[in-house]
This record gives structure tokens, sequence and C-alpha cells, in this order.
């Protein structure tokens, strides 16, 4: 069934159209969910690869244009993927096309922390997994599957170089509507590439409506844990935001 009522979700670093699969199964039925796919990855494996936070926005734009004509819309994205949200948000608004009902952000906290220590993009493929593996940042099955490293190896590598050579500006006026943030509890911290409370906390500089905030169990996978409760939180936010009954 098709509905006017959209999540659209932006997926990780190294994720594709598929990432989310195991929320998307949970989520309500009277919500449509679309996953945007960046190049090089996925059905869009052939294209080249993009190593620049604006360049993936750009392509992502574009993608989002014919989904945000018309009907209700709320953007999902995980670890990078909140990153792209904020920024393609951004340009959305500065567009003056439709804004989302509400953001629902994992695994990242506000734009202007990173919890990169060094330039994981610069090192070779061994010690690059070590660091990788190091801040939960891919599924265990691919990190012990050496086929598997080779293949993402070079997307992985360039997502990271975006993430690193991120630039955040803060927005003079914030976004309207709501943010929603929910992280593991192993994410949290001081030191050791953790993200502190106050890195998470500082989502709330980003609107000027109602910011929460959620931890639940794991690490930065935590996603793949508890696909169902965020799918039904992801459901209820959407269902309250579009007035579904």
């Amino acid at each position: 069934m098709t509905t006017n009522n959209k999540v659209i979700a932006l997926p990780f670093a190294g994720g594709n159209k598929y990432s989310f699969n195991g929320i998307e199964k949970h989520v309500s039925k009277k919500i449509d969910w679309i996953t945007l796919e960046l190049p090089g990855r996925g059905s869009r494996f052939k294209e080249s690869l993009l190593d620049k936070i604006d360049h993936m926005v750009d392509d992502l734009f574009s993608q989002i244009m014919p989904h945000i004509q018309e009907g209700n819309y709320i953007i999902y994205g995980h670890s990078m993927g909140t990153l792209l949200g904020y920024e393609l948000v951004k340009k959305i608004t500065e567009k003056k096309l439709q804004k989302p009902m509400a953001l629902f952000f994992t695994g990242r906290g506000a734009p202007g922390f990173t919890r990169f220590n060094n330039k994981k993009s610069l090192l070779p493929s061994p010690l690059f997994w070590e660091e990788v593996n190091k801040i939960g940042g891919l599924p265990k099955e691919i990190l012990e599957c050496k086929e598997l490293l080779d293949l993402y190896y070079p997307i992985m590598k360039s997502d990271f170089k975006a993430i690193e050579d991120y630039n955040y500006l803060p927005m003079e006026v914030p976004f309207n509507f709501p943010i929603h943030i929910l992280m593991g509890k192993e994410e949290i911290g001081i030191g050791n590439e953790k993200t502190p409370l106050s890195g998470m906390k500082d989502w709330q500089n980003e609107t000027s409506d109602n910011c929460t905030f959620e931890l639940l169990e794991g690490d930065h996978f935590f996603i793949f844990k508890h696909a169902e409760p965020i799918a039904k939180r992801i459901s209820g936010i959407a269902e309250r935001s579009f007035n579904i009954l």
C-alpha cells in the first residue's frame, strides 16, 4: 500500500538501501519506508564513490525531491546518516521546499561534535579495520570476512574521509520541528572516541522545537539488536507527526 506519509532513511558509513531492512519490516504499514542510496554501493555499485559530505548531500537532494513534493515525511539517519540528514534538511530549508515533520537520528552526537581523534581514512587496510572495530563501526559479520573487508574498504575509506573532513557551520535560525536522538549506552562516555552526554545533548541547539534523548543497551550498532523497538519509536513519532489514527 502506498501512502503520502513517509520515512526517508539515510544509511551509515558503508551502508546501502538494504541497511535498514531489519527495522523497516517492523514499521507501521500506514507509513512508506524509503531508503536512499549513495553511489558506489548496492544497486549503484558501478558509480564513482563520493568523499565529501556536500557532494553526498547534493546526490541525496536529487533523490529526495520526488518524495517530498506531496504528503508528509520524517527523516531517519544512523551515524553518518545523521550528518547527511542534518545537512540535507538545511538544503531543503534553503530551497524553501517542504520540510520534514521531525528528524529521528541514531548513533551520533550533535553535528558540531566529532568522536574521531585521528584520520582513519589515511590508514592502510589492516590498521583501518582495527580502528573501525574499536568504535564498533561495522557489524561483526563483515569484520570477520576478508572478502567483504576487501569489498568494503574503498567504500568505508571514502565515507570516513567525508566524515573527517566535514566542516560544521551552525545555522543562523534553527529548525522549527522536533529532533529525536537515540544512542547506544556503550557509545556514551569521555575519551577513547566516546561521545560525552554534552556532545549528544547539543542537538537541542539545532531546533527551536522539542528535542528528546534516549539511550539503549549496546554499542554503535545497537540499532540491529533493537530493530523492533526502534521501528516502534519511529512509527510512533511518524504517526503522531502525521496525525495518523
